[in-house]
């Protein structure tokens, strides 16, 4: 990944994690908080890497956004119920879309020209499984928090 993308996604990541993280108790209330960071995320890294922001795939970009918002408040409504859990859970999906949204922006930018892969829900629900596997991975090798 471009450095300056990288670093911009890992702000990014870093703001919507905590908002993940914060507003967890309350249902839904992340996402209002989350989705506008992820347009605001897309438009920066456009704008940072001179990239038209007309140009960008938005239908594909909408489907990231939108999907892993709604794939994200599913895992919500199951995981939210266990204390503490919930609130993890939820910010490790708001860093892993964040991230899956950066990289796919990065992608776009270098090989403006490539088709892209279409972005589908069971995709990013399998991005998120993938998340928590590794994250629970890494708790009980004792790598984690």
């Amino acid at each position: 990944m471009e450095p300056r993308t990288r670093r911009l996604t890992n702000v990014y990541s870093g703001v919507s994690a905590v908002a993940a993280f914060v507003t967890q108790p309350v249902p839904a209330l992340d996402e209002l908080i989350v989705v506008p960071i992820h347009y605001a995320l897309v438009v920066k890294i456009a704008r940072t890497r001179k990239f038209s922001v007309l140009k960008l795939p938005w239908k594909q970009i909408k489907k990231i956004i939108w999907y892993g918002a709604a794939a994200r408040l599913v895992g919500n409504f199951s995981l939210g119920l266990v204390p503490v859990l919930g609130m993890f859970s939820n910010a490790i999906t708001a860093i892993a879309l964040t991230e899956f949204l950066g990289r796919y922006l990065d992608d776009v930018i270098e090989n403006p020209d490539k088709v892209q892969p279409d972005i589908t829900m069971e995709s990013l629900k399998e991005l998120f499984a993938n998340a928590m596997k590794k994250k629970a991975a890494e708790k009980s090798n004792g790598g984690g928090t």
